[in-house]
């Protein structure tokens, strides 16, 4: 018995003739008839009485119509939902991000999400490695990633990179537009805790330039360690996505570039290679890469460059 059968059935049950139901079916009557004929084959009894006044539902036919008409109901909403599911997506996606690059996309991205009325987002705040490993144990849907590595069950598809600046009080910039490396070294160094990308390239730069330097105090926290340098208790080196909001809003510290040592970072969007992401979590994905482009493209997000033009 096939759906096609019973919605044959339903049609000429419901208008009493055979030739009408043809015509309101666009199927040819002896068509319609065989599959009416394969039908009663199949349920071994007659469903219609055929005469001059058309046909009539048997008893037997009556009992078939009822559950004809429910199942062809639920075949209707089973298209709906699924439509309306490919067109507003429901569900839960929980996205990764890294604290530093969460001031940037966090909160243009859940505005997003929160206009679709239909997602719920998880954010989870880890350090890069740790959202890698996340993605590839389906722990998370989706993650954006700094310097990722290739690893089993993760795709990782690099987006842009980013310049990573000299982070000094505003009084000791005194009006300078960028610093030699060798500035750097020259004073006191407030780095992030290890393990840290930001801080594995700038002490492999001060380093490959054999250049002596002094680290006062290591953070875990990019907000206190910026607090820390405004405080006038050493430098830093961070990424804009960072410190943005600290430079543009407050004025409490400068951020500038060094020249001859371009010390950058990748950025890069991380899925499973093996799980296929939800329609909430393509969604989610395709919000993050318009936000990522309209930010990096405009000039919000200084010191960016794309590398690839094949976002997902």
């Amino acid at each position: 018995m096939e759906f096609k059968q019973l919605k044959y059935f339903a049609k000429i049950a419901e208008l009493g003739n055979m030739t009408r139901a043809s015509e309101a079916l666009c199927i040819a009557q002896p068509a319609l008839s065989q599959q009416i004929a394969n039908l009663e084959a199949e349920l071994n009894t007659r469903l219609f009485d055929r005469g001059v006044y058309g046909a009539r539902l048997t008893s037997s036919g009556e009992v078939l119509y009822g559950y004809a008409k429910s199942l062809l109901r639920q075949l209707n909403d089973v298209r709906q939902a699924v439509s309306n599911e490919a067109e507003h997506p429901t569900g839960r996606t929980a996205i990764g991000i890294p604290g530093s690059t969460a001031k940037m996309l966090a909160e243009p991205l859940l505005r997003n999400v929160l206009a679709e009325g239909t997602i719920l987002l998880e954010i989870v705040e880890r350090p890069s490695a740790e959202l890698v490993d996340f993605v590839a144990a389906g722990k998370l849907d989706l993650a954006i990633t700094v310097d990722a590595q290739p690893r089993r069950g993760a795709r990782i598809t690099p987006l842009f990179t980013e310049e990573m600046y000299a982070v000094l009080p505003k009084a000791a910039a005194a009006g300078k537009k960028s610093l030699k490396l060798k500035d750097v070294a020259a004073s006191p160094l407030i780095l992030p805790s290890a393990p840290s990308t930001i801080r594995q390239r700038v002490e492999a730069a001060l380093l490959n330039s054999h250049l002596k330097y002094e680290i006062v105090s290591e953070v875990s926290s990019t907000d206190l360690l910026i607090r820390l340098v405004s405080a006038g208790l050493g430098w830093t080196v961070l990424p804009w996505s960072a410190l943005a909001e600290d430079v543009e809003r407050y004025g409490r510290i400068d951020a500038l570039p060094i020249s001859g040592h371009k010390l950058e970072r990748e950025i890069s969007l991380c899925s499973s290679d093996t799980l296929p992401l939800s329609r909430a979590a393509e969604v989610v994905q395709t919000h993050v890469v318009n936000i990522l482009r309209s930010l990096v493209g405009q000039g919000e997000w200084r010191g960016t460059r794309f590398v690839t033009d094949s976002y997902p």
